[in-house]
Order: C-alpha cells, then structure tokens, then sequence
C-alpha cells in the first residue's frame, strides 16, 4: 500500500459521514470502507484517506470513481448503494456510470464565445437529474472588458442558480470555487474546450489533468481528459475530473426540468383542465402567461421542448422494457420446450 497525500487523512476526509455508515452492506460482506479514487480498467485504485490500494474487482460489479466500497485482500468485496451517477450513453452497451457520489456539478461555460440558452439549461437541469446541486462556472473572464452582461443572461435563464465567474489568468473566482466545494465532491461537464482541465490544474496547483489546444475558428477543444480521477483539493473538498460527454440526455425519471421551470409548473396547477397538455387548451395558464409576457416564450419553447424529449425517454424505455420481457418470456418457453422433448436416458 502506499501513503495518500499529506492533507487527506482518514475516511472523512473523502466526504465519509454518518450517512454512509448506515448504508454499509449487510455482515455477510466483509471488508474495510474504502473510496474509488481512480479507475484503471480492470483494476480500481481505492483510498481509506490513509493508505492506497488496487484491488481487482469481479467482471458483475459496476464500478465508478466516487464509489464507496468495501475492499478485503485487494479485492472489492462490496458496493455501497449510490447516492448519484453520472452517466454516458454508449450505443453499444448502453448507460456508462462514470462517476459516482456527486454532491455538485461545476458547469463550465467560457466567456470566450456566445452562450447559448437551450445548452447552458440542458447542462443545469442534467445536474439536477443526476442527483446534485447545480453550479455554473463562466471561465475565461479575463478576455473580456466586462463579464457582467454574460452574467445578468444567465441569471435570465437559470434563476437562483449559482454563478461563479473565473480567470485561470488572473486567479477570479477560484476561492469561491474552493469555498463551494470544501467538504463536497465535485465533477465538471461542459463546452469542449471551456476550461474544465486547465480549471482543475488551477485547484490542484498542479498539472494533472491534460489540457489541449483550442481552434481560433470556434474556440472547441479537444477532449483531453483520458482517464477518469478523483482529486483531494488542497484544504479540503474533492474534484473529479473526466473524460468529455458529448451527448447529455435528461432523464425521464428527474426532475431536472421540473426544477428548473418551477414557475411553469406551478402554473399548471392552474389550469382548467387536469389533464391539460399546455399546447391550445382553453384555460391554460401556462399559455396565458406566455401571452401576457409573463413567462418569455423562448423559455416556454425550451420547457416544451425538455418535456418532450423526457416523454420520448420514457417511450423508448418502455420499449426496451417491453422487449426485455418478450426475449425472456420467450427463452423461458424455448427451455421448458427442450426439457419436455429430451429423450430420457
């Protein structure tokens, strides 16, 4: 085993509480807490917040980094229920959980090119989904004369959400980064090209996230990130750094739109019709407000539009479901077949 670094000491200090003691696994499972600080493969490197370890874990196990687990021999012996993921989609295989046990999303965006209102409310309400507190970060604040204006659009759109403003350059912003995190776990989404890595290297003081170049055309970055890692913040806190997801896709089961539209959904609670579909409906409230200027139509387009990539999820889900089912119910069928024609022997 080897020493973890000087300031991380004990299982505390990678954000172990009185709640994860009481989601340890049953005393069928033995084994020493410990957190994924690092995935490599076939091999998960696991912290007790004194010494480190790569211990091997079975092919049925779905391992993340931010996974609290339990860890006997150098093996995973056990995982502990999850109180968030974030995932990828893999056409292949399907969801990826890449990252687990996040209490809050750093959503990057830099100040270095046109914000725009569907993505920066896809990226806050995908935070929402997954289970942690949403924190826009705009980066690159120094290559322009004032940020303010960027900033009073975001506010806009996204209401009571934080919004921290940072310069790698100048140093802004990152002690309120800092003071967000102390005690929480972070990770970062974003624009390619935004910032994320050369943020994190900022935090750790540190080169540890690789950073790519930017094209001058469009300001987009390479994913420089390879690997996944969950950084101990100096002082106190966690980061985890992770390669680029290019395709986020709201849950139909969060309630990331709900949150982030609170005040159209309030207004359904209004309308005439129980049942209303907020499309030409007599009585809706939620047209009324948009025809009153109360609610900003571009808003409304974009509720409707989240609405209906949820509603489609969810369709695709029950189909997957569906089928799942039928292929069982089906093999079920095909082996009682072979059973009864068997020749006896």
């Amino acid at each position: 085993m080897a020493d973890t670094p000087a300031f991380a000491r004990g299982l505390a200090s990678l954000g172990w509480s009185s709640d994860w003691e009481t989601k340890q696994l049953d005393a069928a499972v033995a084994g020493t807490p410990g957190r994924v600080v690092r995935h490599d493969g076939v091999k998960v490197l696991v912290s007790d917040g004194d010494f480190l370890v790569h211990a091997t874990f079975a092919r049925s196990m779905s391992l993340a980094v931010g996974d609290w687990v339990l860890v006997q021999n150098e093996t995973v012996s056990g995982v502990l229920e999850r109180s968030s993921k974030l995932e990828r989609d893999n056409l292949d295989a399907g969801p990826q959980v890449i990252a687990a046990n996040i209490d809050l999303v750093l959503v990057v965006f830099g100040a270095d090119r046109p914000l725009r209102r569907r993505k920066v409310l896809r990226f806050v309400a995908f935070a929402w989904d997954i289970g942690a507190q949403p924190v826009v970060v705009l980066s690159k604040t120094d290559l322009l004369p004032d940020g303010g204006e960027l900033v009073d659009e975001l506010r806009s759109w996204i209401g009571d959400v934080p919004i921290i403003e940072t310069s790698i350059e100048t140093g802004q912003g990152l002690d309120e980064v800092f003071a967000v995190l102390a005690g929480q776990t972070g990770t970062l989404i974003g624009e390619s090209g935004a910032g994320k890595s050369s943020l994190v290297n900022a935090l750790m003081d540190d080169e540890v996230a690789w950073v790519g170049d930017v094209r001058e055309t469009d300001s987009k970055g390479r994913h420089t990130t390879s690997h996944r890692e969950l950084h101990l913040l100096p002082g106190g806190g966690m980061i985890i750094d992770n390669p680029g997801i290019r395709a986020l896709g709201l849950s139909s089961e969060g309630d990331g739109v709900e949150q982030l539209f609170s005040d159209i959904e309030d207004l359904a609670a209004q309308c005439r019709f129980r049942d209303c579909a907020h499309r030409s409906e007599p009585g809706c409230a939620i047209l009324a407000a948009v025809a009153s200027g109360a609610i900003d139509r571009d808003r409304w387009l974009s509720y409707r539009h989240f609405v209906d990539e949820q509603s489609e999820s969810a369709s695709r889900a029950d189909a997957k479901d569906f089928l799942a089912s039928v292929q069982k119910e089906a093999s079920a069928v095909r082996k009682a077949r072979e059973t009864r024609d068997a020749p006896d022997l």
